[in-house]
C-alpha cells in the first residue's frame, strides 16, 4: 500500500538542531548545579558565622544553637542563685566573733572550691589553630595543626603546678570536677562546647607562671615550635576569674564522720 498524497515527508535532525539541544541541555544542567553551589556555600557560610564546630549538617547545627543557649541561660540562673546565697551569708549578724571566724573559713572555702568570682595577677595564654595546611602529609602531623584536649590540658597542668591559685579557660571556672575533653570536632569545657582561640587564664606570680611555661618540652615549647602563632603568653596585673557556674551538690559522695563521732556512735 502507498503512503497518501498529503502526508508530510519524514525529514531528520539536521546536525545544527541536534547541537543546538545539546548546548540547550548542558546550559540547563549547568545552572542547576550553579544554583546548589551557591545554596551549599551559603549554608555553610551560615553555620560558620554562628559558631558551630561542625559545619556539616544544617539540622544538627540548629540544635547546637538551642543547646547553647540553654547552657548559657542555665549558668547565668546559677550565677544568681550563688550571689544569692553569698549575700544572705554576707547580710547575717557580725558582731558575735565566732560566727566571723566561721564565716572567714566559709568564703575562705569556696574561694578554694572556686565558687566565688576572684581578680588578681596572673598570665593569659591564647591557644589557637594554626592557618598552616600541609595536605600531603600524614594525618597525624596535619593534626598537630589544630588545639585538642590535650594541649589544653597539658597547659593547665603546668599552670597548676606553678602554684596558679584560680584557672579558667574561656570563663569557664576549672575546679576539682572539671572536664576538658573533644567529642568529635568540639573541645567541651564543663560540659560547654568551647571554639578557638582558647583562652586560658590563671591567677598566680606571673613571672613563676610564665617561666613554668617555657620549660624546654614543655607544652608551649612543642606547639611554639610548630607554629609560633598557635600560642600566646601575655602577663597581666589583674585578671578577673569568674566563679563556677555548674552543679555543686553532690549525688554520692558524702563527707566521713569525723573521728570523735564515730568513738560516740561506737559507744553507743
Amino acid at each position: 500500500m502507498g503512503l497518501p498524497l498529503n502526508s508530510p515527508p519524514h525529514t531528520a535532525a539536521s546536525p545544527s538542531d541536534q547541537q543546538r539541544s545539546w548546548a540547550v541541555s548542558l546550559c540547563t544542567l549547568c545552572a542547576i548545579l550553579g544554583a546548589l553551589l551557591a545554596l551549599s556555600f551559603k549554608t555553610q557560610n551560615q553555620i560558620r558565622q554562628s559558631n558551630v564546630p561542625a559545619a556539616n549538617y544544617e539540622g544538627l547545627s540548629y540544635e547546637y544553637l538551642i543547646l547553647k543557649k540553654k547552657a548559657t541561660d542555665d549558668e547565668r540562673t546559677i550565677g544568681s542563685l550563688q550571689q544569692n546565697i553569698s549575700d544572705l551569708e554576707n547580710s547575717a549578724p557580725s558582731q558575735n566573733k565566732q560566727f566571723q571566724v566561721l564565716t572567714d573559713d566559709l568564703n575562705r572555702a569556696k574561694t578554694l572550691a572556686g565558687l566565688t568570682a576572684v581578680k588578681g595577677p596572673g598570665v593569659t595564654v591564647t591557644l589557637n589553630d594554626s592557618k598552616k595546611r600541609f595536605p600531603d602529609a600524614p594525618l597525624a602531623v596535619q593534626m598537630i595543626t589544630i588545639v585538642h584536649d590535650v594541649d589544653i590540658n597539658q597547659f593547665v597542668n603546668e599552670l597548676k603546678a606553678a602554684g596558679a591559685e584560680a584557672i579558667s579557660v574561656n570563663d569557664q571556672r576549672l575546679v576539682a570536677n572539671s572536664a576538658i575533653r573533644c567529642a568529635g570536632p568540639t573541645v567541651y569545657i564543663n560540659n560547654t562546647p568551647q571554639t578557638p582561640p582558647y583562652v586560658i587564664q590563671a591567677i598566680g606570680d606571673a613571672k613563676t607562671l610564665d617561666t613554668a611555661l617555657r620549660l624546654p618540652g614543655g607544652a608551649f615549647d612543642q606547639m611554639h615550635g610548630m607554629d609560633a602563632t598557635m600560642v600566646r603568653i601575655a602577663h597581666a596585673e589583674k585578671l578577673i576569674i569568674p566563679a563556677y557556674a555548674g552543679a555543686t551538690q553532690p549525688r554520692y559522695a558524702q563527707p566521713v564522720e569525723t573521728n570523735a563521732r564515730s568513738g560516740a556512735d561506737n559507744k553507743n
